[in-house]
C-alpha cells in the first residue's frame, strides 16, 4: 500500500500511533532534556508523526493535532506548574499546529519522492540522501522557524540574532533526527521481503554488544563510545533496514540517557551547546548506519542476482553447447576453426563429408593449399591480410566476411563454397579463424546460365535493332533509287533519248541488285536467328566450292581492277555444311573487294592440318583500326562502312560468318591495320 493510500478508517492504528506519539514526546521531555534551557535531545514525535500521516493520510490531521496539543500543553503549562487558561490553551493549539504542518510537509514530500521514484522507497542509497534533505531538514527548519516565531509573539519580545539562529538550529537538528530515526521503520517493515533475508541472532547479539560498549563508556572510558563506529559497520552488513533502526534507537536512546543524566563522553562537559553536539553525533552515526546498511543490502541483493545470472548463464551455455554440437554435427553448412598459429585445421564438422567426399579425420590432415585452388588462396591470403589488421585495429568488433572459393572433392572435381568468418582469439591468445562453408555449385551455375541468357537476351536485343535499322535506312534506300529512276526513265524514253534510257536502265539494275543482295543477306541472318537454317554438314569437295564463290565475283572485280589470288589444295574433302561455307566465302571475297582500291589484290588461302582447315581471306585494302576491328562481329555496335568506290553494306555479312563458323565449332578473327590491309580467318574442326 502506497503512502497516505488506506482501504478503510482504521482506529487501532490511529489511536495507537497517537499514544505513542504523546509517550514519546512526554519521554522526551522527562528524560531527554538537559540545562538551562531544557530543550530535548531527541524530538521522537516528529517521525511518529509522519508515520501517521502515512499510514491515516489526511485523516492524520486531527491525531497528530491531537498528540502535539497534549504534549505541548503538558510542557509548556502542566509542566511549569500553570494552570491552562483560554489564552494559554489557544497558545498550546498554535504550537501544535506547527508541528501538524511538520508533520504533512513531510508527507507530501515522501509522497512525491515515492511517485518519481517509481520503486519500492528507502531501497537505494540515493533515496535516503532525498529523505534526509528534503524529508528531515525541510520540513524541520519551516517547524523551527515557525516555533521560534511563535515563541516570541506569545513573550512579547524579539531574541538577539544569535539566540534565534541558535533556537532554530537546535529544533531543526532534533526534529530531523527524530524523522531519520523513527519513521524509516514504515519502510522496513513494508519492505522487509525487499532485501534477502537476515541472521536475526546475529543481528541482535551485535545491538547488545553496542549496548553494552555505550554502558560501559558511561562507567569507566567515555571515548570508548567511538569503537561502536566499526561495530556499526558489523551491524549494517549482517542486518537489515529494521535491525538497524533498531540498533539506531539503541544508540541514540542511551547516548541521549546519557547526556541528560551526565554520564559519556558528551556530558563531561555539560553546557548548553551539548545537546547540539550530541544531536549532531547521533544525526551522523545514524545516517551512516541506515546508508551502509542500504549499501550492504544493495550489495547482497546484486549479488544474489548476479549469482542467479551466472547460474542461468551457465545452465544456459552448457545447452547451448549440447545444442551447438548436435547443429555442428548435422548442419549441411561445414563448420570449421583454423589456427593461424599452426596453419592447421582443429576443427570441422561431419559434414565435410557432404561437400567434399572426405571424412572428419582426412579433412583435418589437409593444409589449406591442399583442399582450394591456387586463385583461392591468392583470395584466402589476400582477406587474411585484410582481415587482420582490422581485427588488430579494434579487437572488440566481430566482423565478418563473405567470400567465394573453389574447393578439391574427393573425386577430383571441382566445389563452388561460399564461407562466412572472422577472427577470435582462443583462451591461450592465440589468432584463430572460425568459418562456416556452404556448397554453391549449383548456384553458381545457375548463375552461369543466368548470365549467358541475359547475353543472349542482349544480343536478340541489338537484333531487334539491327533488323529495324535495316528495314528504315538500307532497304529503303534502293527502292528510293528504283523509284527515282524509274520516274526518270519514263520521262527519257518519251522523249526517246535512249542513251538516257540505256543508264537509267543499269543504275535500276544495280539497284535491283543490291536490293536482292541485301533480302538475301536478310533471309539468311533472320534464319539463322529463327534457328530456320538446318546445320547438313556433307563431304564436299572444296576447290569446286571456292571456284564456284570466285566466279561469282570476278566481273565485280575486274571492274575495279583488283587481282584474286587462290592458294588451296588441287584435291580436299572437307565435311562441311556446303551452303553455309559457301556464304562465308561469298562475304569475306565480297568484303574484300569493297575495301580494296582499284588496282590492288585479294588472295584466299586454305590449308589442312591433322586437326582442323585454316582458311584466309588477305586484302591490301584500307584496312580498319583495333576498335574497329573489335566491332564488327558485334551485331549491335557495327555500322558497315562506304567501300572505296562507295559500296554501300549493310554489316551483316560479317555476322552471319560468324554464326556459320561457330555452327562447325570454330572461331573467326580478322587483323588489321589503316591503310596496311586485312586478313579475315576461320578454322573448321575436322
Amino acid at each position: 500500500m502506497g503512502v497516505g493510500q488506506h482501504s478503510a478508517y482504521n482506529w487501532t492504528y490511529a489511536i495507537g500511533l497517537t499514544l505513542a506519539y504523546i509517550l514519546s514526546g512526554l519521554f522526551c521531555i522527562m528524560h531527554l532534556s538537559i540545562p538551562p534551557d531544557n530543550y530535548s535531545l531527541i524530538w521522537l514525535p516528529t517521525g511518529i508523526g509522519l508515520i501517521l500521516f502515512m499510514v491515516m493520510g489526511h485523516s492524520a490531521f486531527i491525531w497528530v493535532l491531537i498528540g502535539s496539543f497534549v504534549i505541548n500543553t503538558y510542557y509548556r503549562f502542566l509542566g511549569q506548574h500553570q494552570i491552562p487558561t483560554l489564552s494559554t490553551t489557544l497558545w498550546g493549539l498554535g504550537f501544535a499546529a506547527i508541528d501538524m504542518m511538520e508533520a504533512f510537509i513531510a508527507w507530501k514530500l515522501v509522497h512525491y519522492l515515492e511517485k518519481k521514484g517509481k520503486i519500492i522507497f528507502l531501497t537505494r542509497n540515493h533515496q535516503l540522501i532525498s529523505f534526509l534533505f528534503f524529508v528531515c531538514i525541510i520540513p524541520s527548519v519551516i517547524t523551527a522557524i515557525g516555533l521560534v516565531v511563535l515563541s516570541m509573539i506569545k513573550g512579547g519580545e524579539l531574541y538577539p540574532i544569535e539566540i534565534i539562529f541558535k533556537r532554530i538550529s537546535y529544533f531543526t537538528v532534533g526534529n530531523s533526527i527524530g524523522f531519520l530515526l523513527v519513521s524509516p521503520l514504515y519502510w522496513a517493515i513494508k519492505n522487509k521481503d525487499y532485501f534477502p533475508a537476515v541472521n536475526k541472532k546475529s543481528a541482535l547479539s551485535v545491538i547488545g554488544l553496542i549496548a553494552v560498549i555505550i554502558l560501559f563508556s558511561f562507567v569507566k572510558a567515555p571515548a570508548l563510545i567511538f569503537v561502536t563506529i566499526p561495530v556499526l559497520a558489523i551491524l549494517a552488513k549482517y542486518g537489515n533496514l529494521l535491525f538497524s533502526i533498531i540498533g539506531a534507537f539503541v544508540i541514540c536512546i542511551l547516548l541521549s540517557l546519557g547526556t541528560a543524566y551526565n554520564y559519556g563522553f558528551f556530558a563531561i562537559h555539560l553546557d548548553n551547546d551539548t545537546s547540539f553536539e550530541t544531536v549532531l553525533f547521533l544525526t551522523s552515526l545514524v545516517f551512516v548506519l541506515l546508508f551502509s546498511t542500504i549499501a550492504f543490502g544493495e550489495l547482497n541483493l546484486h549479488r544474489n542476482k548476479l549469482q542467479m545470472l551466472v547460474d542461468e548463464t551457465v545452465n544456459t551455455l552448457e545447452v547451448s553447447e549440447q545444442r551447438y554440437r548436435v547443429l555442428a554435427e548435422n548442419v549441411i553448412d561445414v563448420i570449421w576453426v583454423l589456427s593461424l598459429k599452426l596453419s592447421k585445421f582443429i576443427y570441422i564438422s561431419p559434414s565435410v563429408f557432404q561437400l567434399r567426399g572426405y571424412t572428419v579425420e582426412e579433412a583435418l590432415k589437409h593444409r589449406l593449399e591442399d583442399s582450394l585452388t591456387p586463385d583461392s588462396i591468392k583470395k584466402i591470403n589476400e582477406r587474411l591480410s585484410q582481415a587482420i589488421k582490422e581485427f588488430q585495429a579494434n579487437p572488440n568488433e566481430l566482423k565478418y566476411y563473405y567470400d567465394e572459393f573453389q574447393q578439391y572433392h574427393k573425386d577430383g572435381s571441382l566445389v563452388w563454397i561460399e564461407t562466412v568468418t572472422h577472427l577470435m582469439i582462443n583462451k591461450q591468445g592465440e589468432m584463430e579463424v572460425a568459418g562456416s562453408s556452404r556448397n554453391i555449385t549449383k548456384r553458381k551455375e545457375a548463375e552461369a546460365i543466368q548470365q549467358a541468357t541475359n547475353k543472349r537476351l542482349d544480343e536478340l536485343n541489338a537484333t531487334k535493332d539491327k533488323f529495324f535499322s535495316i528495314i528504315a535506312h538500307d532497304l529503303m534506300s534502293p527502292f528510293n533509287t528504283l523509284i527515282g529512276f524509274s520516274s526518270l526513265l519514263n520521262r527519257q524514253s518519251a522523249k526517246n533519248d535512249m542513251e538516257g534510257v540505256a543508264k537509267s536502265a543499269k543504275f535500276m539494275h544495280d539497284a535491283a541488285e543490291k536490293t536482292r543482295e541485301l533480302l538475301k543477306n536478310l533471309l539468311e541472318w533472320s534464319q539463322t536467328q529463327t534457328g530456320r537454317i538446318k546445320f547438313n554438314p556433307e563431304t564436299i569437295n572444296l576447290p569446286e566450292v571456292v571456284h564456284e564463290v570466285i566466279d561469282l565475283f570476278k566481273e565485280t572485280a575486274e571492274q575495279k581492277g583488283i587481282e584474286m589470288k587462290i592458294d588451296i589444295p588441287q584435291e580436299g574433302q572437307i565435311t562441311v555444311d556446303k551452303y553455309m561455307l559457301s556464304t562465308i566465302f561469298r562475304n569475306l571475297v565480297a568484303n574484300a573487294i569493297k575495301y580494296t582500291y582499284p588496282g590492288g589484290f585479294l588472295q584466299l588461302t586454305a590449308q589442312e592440318t591433322e586437326q582442323e582447315w585454316l582458311f584466309q581471306v588477305r586484302d591490301n585494302g584500307v584496312g580498319m583500326d583495333k576498335a574497329l576491328s573489335q566491332q564488327i562481329f558485334q551485331i549491335g555496335t557495327h555500322k558497315s562502312e562506304a567501300g572505296t568506290q562507295k559500296e554501300q553494306g549493310t554489316g551483316l555479312g560479317l555476322i552471319l560468318c560468324k554464326e556459320f563458323v561457330e555452327k562447325h565449332g570454330g572461331k573467326i578473327w580478322v587483323d588489321s591495320k589503316p591503310e596496311a590491309g586485312t586478313v579475315f580467318g576461320f578454322n573448321i574442326p575436322k
